[in-house]
């Protein structure tokens, strides 16, 4: 629906397919990069979400895969001021994912009453039928609920 503002957890391979580079550049337009499209409206339309465990699994990852350090902190000050920190209760996902690491989006998820969790990660992507709250999807499947 357009106009909609709806509640978001973004997993880390939406954050790193994103890029950093328009950070400095600007976005291009048009723009074929789905996950950057997703990420920048999530950011400047919607209510993004995410806690301590998350912003450092983002930062964590840009640095393995050598973002250089200005842009890295960048976009972590980018995300952190655009989106909603959660504090996270639950103790454990009702349906966990098979792999561990990823718990961490789900609890996001619930704890802060997200409509959709988005990711390329076959572990999350599983268990689409498990929760029909947060709607579970990739960012290609997502991006038009999101207006991106």
């Amino acid at each position: 629906m357009q106009g909609q503002k709806y509640r978001v957890v973004l997993d880390t391979n939406q954050v790193i397919g994103a890029g950093t580079g328009w950070m400095e550049r600007g976005q291009p337009t048009p723009d074929a990069n789905t996950c950057r499209r997703v990420l920048i409206r999530v950011a400047e339309s919607h209510c993004g979400l995410y806690c301590g465990k998350i912003i450092g699994e983002y930062l964590e990852k840009l640095v393995d895969r050598n973002h250089p350090r200005e842009r890295a902190l960048k976009m972590i000050t980018y995300l952190m001021g655009a989106f909603t920190p959660v504090p996270i209760t639950t103790a454990a996902a009702p349906v966990q994912p098979s792999d561990p690491d990823d718990e961490v989006f789900l609890l996001c998820a619930i704890d802060g009453n997200a409509d959709y969790l988005v990711s390329e990660d076959r572990s999350l992507l599983d268990l689409k039928n498990s929760y029909p709250s947060p709607i579970i999807g990739k960012s290609m499947e997502l991006a038009a609920r999101l207006g991106a």
